[in-house]
């Protein structure tokens, strides 16, 4: 048997299956004791009938039955039935002062005489079984007693003929009825109580390395799964303090690091000029590089670092066009600037943005042929950096973003921040 993948699925197929099985072992119950139970119902609605008969007689005026209320017992029952139905209305010696078909015996069990109790019984009238009740009742300061007997023939043709039938067809609506509202509810019920846990999966789904700091609600799950939820938020509160961990080291490590390699680089600097002092200074700007990479990398992995609001781009583009142009002339490269007249709000951290430029238009000089020319244009949605520069070899596109990467042809001159500039069929575009 595979269950759903769904818990309120899975829920639902319990709660049908056991109504399934209700149903059936009701079925079958009722099938096997229908018998004893309407001969049970039979004789309790014969005594029933009795009180009824009893309550709606007429008496003359001292006090004698003389017959029943037509309006409320039609005497064609008495009538037609004569044979089926019999009526006794007796004292309690047995004197009977009213009966249905006229004949003057009181009823009693085979064999016995007439009691004068509540009782119920079977007893035989010419060869035909009956079933019989005694009633007792006052009237006028005088106990009589009210007998009332139907022939077993009688019920057995009205139970087969629409007992068993009219029981069954009722069992099978009102079956189907609650079993149809049954389902409604439940699965509005279990709707209404998995609404907890959607709203954690939603939470779930919306922490990211820079949201670790936010944790599922437990306080609404359902009691067992308050356990799984807590599970998780401890989980978090480990890999937060992982996080954390990882980008202290990194920031402390790069600061740690900055010192020892600019003394070195002064140390190099004074040295006598020669082929091992060039490649030894180029050595230390390469792991200087590295150490401002990570620098970058721990501060751009806390949110916190950065104030992302609507700016003016204008300001912050011809800072870094005027800061490249000296760059750029160093390496005969000919930087151009283009804005928009339409030019709008940007939303963006300034510095970030002051920073995502430079390193871009850096890229784009140092892989600029001389004479080259770098273009850096702003539009209302973006900014795009172009140069003409042969680009990265196809076989290395997929790899232009991968942390400290470096292509086979790559260039150690200038500062870098880890950027690769793009080929003038694929423009770089930020948007704003």
């Amino acid at each position: 048997m595979r269950w759903p993948n769904s818990l309120r699925n899975r829920v639902l197929a319990v709660l049908a299956a056991s109504m399934l099985l209700s149903a059936v072992l009701v079925g079958f119950a009722s099938m096997v004791l229908w018998e004893p139970f309407t001969r049970w119902v039979l004789r309790d609605q014969i005594e029933d009938n009795g009180e009824s008969i009893a309550r709606h007689l007429r008496f003359d005026a001292q006090g004698w039955p003389i017959g029943i209320e037509e309006k409320a017992i039609e005497p064609w029952l008495f009538d037609s039935l004569r044979h089926e139905v019999m009526l006794r209305v007796a004292d309690k010696e047995g004197y009977v002062a009213y009966s249905s078909d006229g004949i003057k015996t009181t009823i009693a069990p085979d064999g016995k005489e007439f009691e004068p109790r509540r009782q119920s019984f079977v007893f035989s009238r010419k060869g035909i079984a009956m079933h019989g009740a005694t009633v007792p009742f006052d009237h006028a300061g005088r106990r009589w007693y009210v007998q009332f007997a139907v022939t077993d023939r009688m019920v057995l043709q009205m139970r087969e003929s629409i007992g068993f039938d009219v029981f069954r067809q009722g069992v099978i609506a009102l079956g189907a009825t609650f079993v149809l509202i049954f389902l409604i509810t439940i699965n509005v019920a279990l709707r209404q109580a998995l609404l907890p846990v959607r709203a954690a999966s939603s939470a779930a789904r919306r922490i990211a390395p820079r949201t670790l700091a936010e944790r599922l609600p437990a306080a609404d799950q359902p009691r067992e799964l308050r356990p799984l939820v807590e599970a998780f938020n401890a989980a978090l509160d480990r890999l937060q303090g992982g996080f954390k961990t990882q980008q202290e080291f990194l920031s402390n490590a790069a600061h740690e690091l900055k010192t020892p390699l600019a003394l070195i680089r002064a140390q190099v600097e004074l040295a006598e000029a020669g082929a091992w002092r060039d490649q030894v200074l180029d050595d230390v700007d390469r792991v200087a590089r590295q150490v401002q990479q990570l620098l970058l990398l721990a501060e751009a992995s806390e949110q916190r670092n950065y104030r992302v609001e609507a700016i003016d781009p204008t300001p912050a583009l011809r800072e870094v066009f005027d800061f490249m142009e000296r760059v750029a002339a160093r390496h005969d490269v000919t930087l151009g600037l283009h804005l928009s007249p339409s030019l709008r709000l940007w939303r963006a951290d300034r510095g970030a943005l002051f920073t995502l430029l430079k390193n871009l238009l850096e890229n784009a000089i140092q892989h600029s042929p001389r004479e080259g020319v770098v273009t850096l244009m702003a539009a209302p949605d973006g900014f795009t950096v172009s140069d003409q520069g042969k680009g990265v070899a196809e076989q290395d596109l997929p790899r232009i973003f991968e942390r400290f990467w470096r292509g086979a042809d790559r260039r150690e001159q200038g500062r870098d921040w880890g950027w690769r500039s793009a080929p003038r069929s694929r423009r770089r575009t930020a948007g704003g």
